[in-house]
């Protein structure tokens, strides 16, 4: 086991033997997040402050540039998977769950590939299937 190995389980030890003496109440903060644990270096007094985590803001999700209403009108009137398969595989994702919310698809897949299977297997594929069922 290496030098890293035998320094992290030490360490593990010693926070669980300083959790087993703390009282049940004190343990719930710690786990609920009310509370937490401190560093305090040898020879000090003070507790080392983390450093703070970044302040970047978030993300800003991508906006469709596409008329997913126009889109998911084209889908609903499509012969094939393959046609509405061509329709959507261009698409940026940001365009395929504007698309999917227009055709008030609960909870939309994450990914470009299992985003179109969704919408492809939701609108031709089951419309086909069940025009397949009522033709036996």
């Amino acid at each position: 086991m290496s030098d890293v190995s035998k320094q992290s389980l030490a360490v593990l030890r010693q926070i669980a033997e300083f959790l087993e003496g703390l009282p049940p109440e004190q343990v719930d903060d710690l786990a609920e997040g009310r509370a937490r644990l401190a560093f305090v270096p040898w020879g000090s007094t003070t507790p080392v402050v983390p450093a703070a985590k970044s302040s970047r803001p978030a993300r800003k999700a991508a906006e469709s540039t596409v008329d997913a209403v126009a889109i998911a009108a084209r889908i609903e009137a499509a012969g094939s998977r393959d046609e509405v398969h061509a329709l959507l595989d261009p698409m940026k994702i940001a365009d395929l769950k504007a698309v999917a919310a227009a055709l008030r698809m609960a909870a939309p897949a994450t990914t470009k590939a299992s985003l179109i299977k969704q919408i492809v297997e939701l609108t031709a594929g089951a419309r086909l299937s069940g025009d397949a069922l009522r033709s036996l």
